[in-house]
């Protein structure tokens, strides 16, 4: 059987940004990867709804990355039609003797103990942390330096392009500005 060094970053990508871009683009060039697996939430387990539908953040996901090797857009969360604990993903994408790194933002740091089997979780990840609004982030995780410090929350409030992937953002847009007008109409 193959070894494969893998990363997974999962998230809601409420809309996918250029911060995650940046994410995803650190994460190529500082880690020794076979594969970086992104993979879009149907529902973040904290959360209790998504603003944009899953197969729309997972079709801009796909656009966003599509040039991008090494890259794939996992549809396996979103599959489920469930909120998915992160252990759960990374047992379906971990083969016996494959390294996987599991990159989370700076912001998840101080919640990150009551995720759902959280010994067992970080027994089988090498943890990447993206920084993110200066929160400093322990020795004990390997570090992503990311210079986008871009709030989805802020984004769906007051969509602005120059955040946004230019081959995605007219339908974000527009999305978004929709969904703001109809206000508690939200998928």
């Amino acid at each position: 059987m193959v070894k494969m060094k893998k990363a997974i970053f999962g998230g809601s990508f409420d809309p996918p940004h250029i911060g995650h871009l940046a994410i995803i683009k650190q994460a190529l060039s500082s880690l020794e990867i076979d594969e970086l697996i992104v993979v879009p939430a149907f529902l973040n387990p904290f959360k209790s709804k998504s603003y944009a539908p899953a197969a729309l953040r997972l079709k801009w996901l796909t656009i966003m990355t599509e040039k991008l090797q090494k890259v794939k857009i996992s549809s396996f969360e979103i599959d489920q039609n469930r909120a998915v604990s992160s252990i759960e993903t990374v047992r379906h994408f971990k083969d016996e003797g494959d390294h996987i790194y599991f990159i989370i933002g700076a912001d998840n740091l101080a919640s990150l103990r009551q995720w759902n089997s959280f010994e067992a979780l970080d027994d089988m990840v090498t943890w990447v942390v993206a920084t993110r609004n200066d929160i400093k982030i322990p020795e004990q995780y390997l570090t992503l330096k990311v210079d986008h410090d871009i709030s989805a929350t802020q984004l769906r409030e007051q969509v602005q392009e120059a955040y946004l992937d230019k081959n995605i953002a007219k339908e974000i847009i527009t999305y978004y500005k929709d969904i703001s007008l109809k206000s508690d109409e939200y998928p």
